[in-house]
This record gives structure tokens, sequence and C-alpha cells, in this order.
């Protein structure tokens, strides 16, 4: 066993002389020899040499080439082959076989090279390198190319690889665009299916592209253009009162095989409103009128698909005011000639006037009793019954709201039939010797005679005054006349008592009386107004005087003062009242203006008159205006010693005692603006202007009135040619105060034409425009008009026709030039006819085109 354990030993020793310190190591202590004997020497070093051929190639993907491997200095000439250090390399570097035949990977390796090594079995130490380079000719392309896909739809696209080589044919699919990223461009399968997103992009083309995976940097694309074929359609009342709620629907129909995104969002919005002034809506469609109609009173409900905004469907909804009027009292018991006061109260509207009417007749006549429609106090109102019992024996007292004049409220008034004396005037002041003319009327009864008292002394006497025939010179006196009138003359001294009753007793019926009272004067009064002014050299002042105790008005005016020796020096005062301040104060500057009465030269008022070098206002432009009104116009102040802004420093207009950012072009004329907090309620603005060195200028009023109460008819007849309680008040036209001509800058309607929309052209013209209703439904008649002025869509426009408009104007949209276009919606049950267009801009001048549309 020894042996056969050394013999081995000598044989290992043979093959693994390399080793041989190692085994010789090991046989020792497995006990193969006795004692360890000295190593021998080592051999020399191998002269093994490997070399490769080639040395380098490049292949294509998926390619091979056959490598060669020669060992020299060996018996042994084989080789192991390694691809990037890997025997036999792998998939992603290549494979190599056994007899040196490489195959390139079929997707590009990181670097683009892989080594190739060829190792010898005698020697390992020993080996040899040959690089490849891993090239890629593949080209991608993608069928279709070019497609169009709806919303939410999916299509199909194939990548091909083209190559000489053999790369690996997979591709991973992407999708991009300038206008989205991530879904929002749709998503692409691995199988190249392509889904539009829900959400038109913009702009709306993406590129679908594919990818090689074995040379990322090949790629190939499809351009996709996102189309949005959708309808939209809204659906819901088109009139709704103020206040309500209503509901109103969307409804999306998609395209064929199609899904776009079904989110809508609403929205309101009005050319009279903004915000919730519009009314609400929320996210599902419901909608909240405001509390109060705008002006117009047409709003715009919007659906805007989230798919698709720009096919955001509009639906105009008509405001109606749900207005609701009272009157009280509500039911009055009135004496014939007797007068009732009346309120309405006006709820549902920002507009709480009314016009007032009796029995449907505006205004009232003589016949049904005359009754008030007030611009300064349009819901309160004073009814004067008529002197003869009307027909019915009972009135109608009719209030209509002007916000919505289907809504309105009413009272009864019935009249009395016992017979009534009215005595008009009820009273008077007569200075002595004068005349005072009465008049008489019984009330119910054809008998008019009636007699007449002084004092309760018949037709009067020397101490307290006599009853005379009318104009009678000298008095013819009386005691009874048939109705109609009588002059009373005053005693020629001042009576006791003061004043003196006159008294008209019914003989029809002797209880039945009425009186007035006569205070008796002992001389004229003259009274001058304004009492006392203070004026800038070479201001003016109209003065008024009031002469009590007369019928006769007639004076005559003179100026006079300490320091008025030079004619001319204080002044001067025409006929008609008009002092001219002269052009240097005097020395003292107060200056009394006379009025002396003509009818008794002994009686006279004056005026007291300071002459100032500060400054002065004369007159404003405009010098009123309506509450309400947008403001932002000019306010031109004229009169004397302002100080101009150029060189400056300039005078500045106080508005309510407050600066204001001023403009003087003149010591004559400086200019501001009001704005619209300034107009917003009904008052009086004090206005006035303050120079540089302090001194303070008189002050004017600018008046703020409230808006019109409405329309009314004056009906005047060649029997009855004059009305009364029919004052009209109006403001001045917020131009005013312009630099421009009055006929450039006023607001008017100088022509109007048909406007055709599909080829934006308008034709101008002076005569009335003719709109046709439909035979059923509703049609729209398009209008241009024009004003020197300029029109704009913000102003306000109006036809005239029914209680309840029944034609709506929708559209306004500026044409340029002061024209704008207006689209009419003409219903089939519009009354025919002319109509007036209204229109008024946010300053609330108003124009009208005066039958300036028919509709037939």
């Amino acid at each position: 066993m020894d042996q056969g354990t050394a013999s081995g030993c000598r044989c290992l020793t043979s093959v693994l002389l390399r080793w041989w310190p190692t085994i010789f190591l090991a046989a020792s202590l497995l006990g193969c020899g006795g004692v360890a004997s000295p190593a021998p020497p080592q051999p020399p070093p191998s002269n093994v040499a490997v070399s490769i051929a080639p040395a380098s190639a490049s292949l294509l993907l998926g390619t091979e080439q056959i490598f060669s491997a020669v060992v020299s200095n060996s018996a042994d000439a084989t080789v192991n082959w390694k691809v990037n250090g890997i025997s036999g390399g792998n998939a992603a570097v290549g494979t190599i076989s056994a007899s040196g035949v490489y195959s390139s990977p079929g997707i590009l390796p990181v670097s683009g090279q892989v080594t190739v090594q060829a190792i010898s079995v005698a020697d390992s130490s020993k080996s040899a390198f040959a690089v490849v380079s891993v090239t890629s000719d593949l080209a991608v392309s993608v069928s279709p190319q070019a497609m169009p896909v709806e919303l939410g739809a999916a299509r199909a696209f194939s990548a091909n690889i083209s190559s000489a080589g053999n790369p690996d044919r997979a591709v991973n699919w992407i999708v991009t665009g300038n206008g989205c990223a991530g879904v929002a461009c749709g998503a692409v399968d691995a199988a190249g299916t392509y889904t539009a997103p829900q959400i038109l992009t913009a702009p709306p083309g993406v590129l679908v592209r594919a990818v090689s995976v074995a040379d990322p940097s090949r790629s190939g694309s499809a351009a996709i253009t996102v189309t949005s074929s959708f309808t939209l359609t809204v659906a819901g009342l088109t009139s709704v009162n103020t206040g309500s709620t209503t509901n109103y629907t969307a409804t999306l129909v998609p395209a064929l095989n199609s899904n776009p995104s079904r989110a809508i969002s609403w929205g309101v919005s009005g050319l009279g409103c903004a915000g919730a002034a519009c009314g609400t809506i929320s996210a599902n469609g419901q909608y909240t009128a405001p509390a109060f109609a705008p002006s117009p009173a047409t709003v715009q409900i919007t659906a805007t698909p989230l798919a698709d905004p720009s096919k955001a469907t509009p639906l105009f909804v008509t405001i109606v005011s749900a207005v609701s009027v009272s009157v009280s009292p509500t039911v009055a018991n009135l004496a014939l000639g007797g007068a009732q006061a009346f309120h309405a109260t006006v709820t549902g509207s920002q507009n709480t006037t009314v016009s007032w009417d009796v029995s449907g007749t505006v205004g009232g006549n003589a016949t049904l009793g005359t009754i008030v429609n007030s611009q300064v106090t349009p819901d309160d109102t004073t009814y004067n019954a008529p002197l003869s019992l009307p027909p019915g024996g009972v009135v109608t007292i009719r209030a209509r709201s002007n916000a919505n004049p289907a809504m309105s409220a009413t009272a009864m008034v019935a009249f009395t039939a016992a017979i009534g004396v009215t005595l008009t005037p009820a009273s008077a002041v007569r200075a002595v010797s004068h005349r005072q003319t009465l008049s008489a009327v019984v009330n119910n009864t054809a008998n008019q005679n009636v007699t007449w008292q002084v004092n309760g002394f018949t037709g009067g006497n020397a101490s307290s005054g006599q009853i005379c025939v009318t104009a009678s010179n000298p008095c013819q006196q009386v005691s009874m006349s048939n109705g109609g009138s009588v002059d009373y003359l005053s005693p020629a001294g001042v009576p006791s008592p003061n004043p003196v009753t006159v008294t008209a007793v019914s003989q029809a019926d002797n209880s039945q009386q009425a009186s007035a009272q006569m205070t008796i004067l002992p001389h004229i009064l003259v009274s001058v107004s304004p009492a006392s002014v203070s004026l800038a050299s070479n201001g003016q002042q109209r003065f008024s005087a009031t002469l009590t105790g007369t019928d006769n008005q007639q004076v005559t005016w003179n100026v006079s003062g300490v320091g008025c020796g030079v004619p001319g020096s204080c002044g001067s005062i025409d006929s008609t009242g008009l002092f001219v301040a002269p052009s240097s104060k005097p020395l003292p500057d107060l200056v009394s203006v006379t009025a002396t009465s003509v009818e008794d030269t002994s009686q006279s008022g004056g005026a007291a008159v300071t002459i100032s070098g500060g400054p002065q206002i004369s007159n404003l432009a405009p010098a009123s205006a309506y509450a309400g009104s947008a403001g932002g116009f000019t306010l031109k102040i004229s009169g004397a010693n302002f100080s101009a802004s150029s060189p400056g420093p300039g005078s500045s207009i106080l508005v309510a005692g407050t600066a204001r950012s001023t403009f003087c072009a003149s010591p004559t004329q400086c200019t501001t603006s009001l704005s619209a907090a300034d107009l917003s309620l009904a008052a009086n603005l004090t206005v006035g202007l303050q120079n540089p060195d302090g001194t303070l200028s008189n002050t004017v009023t600018f008046v703020v009135l409230a808006p019109g109460s409405g329309s009314a008819v004056i009906s005047l007849t060649p029997g009855a040619p004059s009305a009364t309680g029919k004052d009209i008040v109006v403001v001045e036209l917020s131009t005013n105060g312009g630099s421009g001509a009055a006929g450039n800058v006023s607001l008017n309607v100088a022509a109007m034409g048909i406007y055709v929309v599909a080829t934006s052209s308008c034709t101008l013209g002076g005569n009335p425009v003719t709109i046709f209703r439909p035979a059923s439904g509703t049609a729209t008649a398009d209008l241009c008009v024009f004003s020197v002025s300029g029109l704009d869509p913000s102003f306000t426009y109006t036809l005239s026709g029914p209680a309840v408009a029944d034609i709506v104007i929708t559209t306004r949209e500026p044409l340029g030039l002061g024209i704008v276009h207006l689209s009419l919606q003409v219903p089939a049950t519009a009354a025919a006819g002319m109509r007036t267009l209204f229109v008024e801009n946010p300053g609330k001048d108003m124009a009208a085109g005066t039958g300036s549309i028919e509709v037939r």
C-alpha cells in the first residue's frame, strides 16, 4: 500500500509540476513518504502563445462572424471562447460556439462593442482578443402614418422593422404631443392600439411612436389628429321669474365609436349684469335667478363641455321680474272736488317706481279726476276728484310697476253724492284796497247759486272788505252769484281781526259752504331773491322780485352803494334782474340791488351784493343727472377769477366739500368729472371752487334726480287744450359738459337698416325698417343702428310695444364707426305695427328712433 501511494505521488509530480510544493506537502501529511525531502527547482515559463483572426469585426445585429484561434508552442491547440469575459457569451453581448462562430445580439449593446477572447486550454494564462463593433441599420416604420381619431376612440397601428441583419423586432409604443403630457395625450398599448384622450388637446395633434427594442435610437411615428365631432344641446326654460330656481340639462351625443368626457361646467353671464347679479348656476345645472332682473333682462346660460370647450353652447334666458305692487289706502270715500293721497309699494325689483292712472287713463282727466305722476316722488301721488260725479259713481286708482307693467295694484274711490261747495283759492294775501278773484263751484246740483259773506256780513262791508262783480270799477257790490267768479276788495285799512274770512254758502243747501282766508297787508311787500350774494368781478347773478299783496309783479331795478360815485363802478342790472358785477370791486365792496314796485313806487325790496376778487361760479354744464347714472362724464364750471392750470397752479373744484382732479383751461372755465358713487342716490350735490391762495367761490347745486316713473300719455283736445298735474321733469344731457359740438356728442339714433350677417354688410337709411313675423315659431331679424355720437353694446336697447315685451333684443355687437348690430327675436305672435327703438347709455341719456321699425 505504501508503494502504491508512493507511486501515486510520483505520478502527480510528473503531471502537476507547477503545484509540486502544495502536493508534496499534502502527500507528506498523508504518509506518502517518511520525512519530507527538499523542494525541487521551478520549471521554466511556458512559451504558449495564442492569436485570433480576425482581430476586429463589425457586425449588424443578429449576424455571425467566424473567429479562428491559433495556439503556438503547445501540443494542445484547443481554446475556450469568451465574450466580454463570459464563457460562450449570452444574449446581451452575443454568443460564440466552441468552434468560434460568434452570433451578435439582437439588441444593441450599451457600448456598441464587445470583446471576443480565445483562451489556451494548455495555458489558460495565454489568450488573444478580437474587438467586435455591433452596429444597427434597422429602420422603423408605423402604419398608417397619419389618421384622425375621435375623442376616446381606439385605432390600431402596426410597426415594421427593416434591417440587413436580424435584430430583435420588438418595439415599445409611446405617445407624445406639444399640448399635452402623459395620459392627456391618450394611451397606446403594447399591441399598438391607440386610444385618444377624452379631452381635446391644444393643439389637437399627437404622435404615436414605435421605439425599437433592439436600437432605442431608432423609431417611427404616426401623426394623429384628435377630432371632436360630438354635438351638445342645452334644454330648459327660456323665461324665468326673479328669485326662482330651475334646472337646465346639457345633452352630449358622441360621434360613432367615440367616448369623449361627459363632464360639463355651467356658467351664466349677461350684458346688464356681472357675477351674482346675473344669478347663479350649480355644477349640475340648477339655476337660481337673481332677486332683481338686470337691464337688459336677458342672461346667457352656457354649458361648456370639458371634452372641447370650444363647443360651449349658450341658452338665452329672459329674467321676468316677479314684481308685486300694493297701494294704500285701498279704499277711499271722497267728496267731489276733494283730494286723496295714495302710496305705492313695489317689491321684487330695483326699479320701485310706478305709473298712476285713473280707471285706465294715465294721469286721469277732468271727468274721472286727475292724478299726479311725479318724477321726484313717483311712488306717492295725490288724486284730485272731479267736480261732477263720474260715470258709475266710482273710479279705480291704479299703480302700475314700471319694471314690469303687467303687475299693478288698485284702490277704489267712491264719491259722496251730497251737495258740496268748493272755493278757490283757499287763501290769499292782499294789500289794502287790492282785489282777489274767487271762484265757487257747487257740486252735485244744477243750482250753482251761492251767497257771499265777509266775516259773516252778507256782501261784506267797508271795514272787512267787499264782494264785487268781477272787474267792476268802482266796486259793484254783490251778495249772491250763480257760481262763477267774484272779486274780493280788501278794505282801505288793515282790519281787525286779520285775516278775514270770505264764505260762499250754497243756496241749494245752506248747510254747505266753503271759506277762504284773506290776509290784509298795510301795503305791498317787495322781496328780492337771493337776499345776499357774493360775486367776483364781472360775475353775473339773476335776481327775482316777488310782490306780495298784489297781482302786479312789475318792478324797476337799480344798483346803489357808497362806492358807486362813478357810473358803472358798482355794476349794472337790466330789466329782467340780471346783475353784472363791475370789472373791479368798489370800495367799500358792498352793493345794493333794489327792486321797486311799478304800482307803488314807495315800496321796494333789496339784496346785498358783495363784490370780491375771489372766484365766482356762474353755471354748471350739465347741472343735473339721474340717480344711478354710470358717471365719468365731464362737469364744466363757468365763472370768473379761476386760476388756470397752465402755467399753474390751478384751481380745484370741490364736490360736496371734497377736492377733485381739476383742469382749468382759462380763468373762466374749469372741468372735472363725476363718478358713479356721486350719482348713486337722488340728492343735491354742492359744487364750489377753491383757488390756490385758499379763496373759495360761491357754491352752486348739482341736482341728482330720481329716475322717471315711466311713460305717460298727455291727451290734449281743442276743448281741453291744457292739462294739470302733468309736470315733465328732465335732466340735462350728460354730454353737455363735453368739448365737442352738441350734435356730435349727444346720444341720438341717426340711421337704421338691415344687417346681413353672412356678408357682414349694413345698409343704413332714414326710412322705417320692416321686419317680418314668421308663420310660426320665432324668427331672427338683424338690424344695424348708427349714431354720430357712437353706439355701444353696453347701452340699453328696448322696443316700444305691449306691456310684456313680445320682441326681445338678444345680440348687441359693435360694427365700428358708431354702428351697432342688434339681433331681434320676433315671434309669430308679435303685435304688428310701428315700433320705436329706445337707446339709453350708462349716463342715462336716452334717445329714440320714433317709428323706426315696422312689424308686419
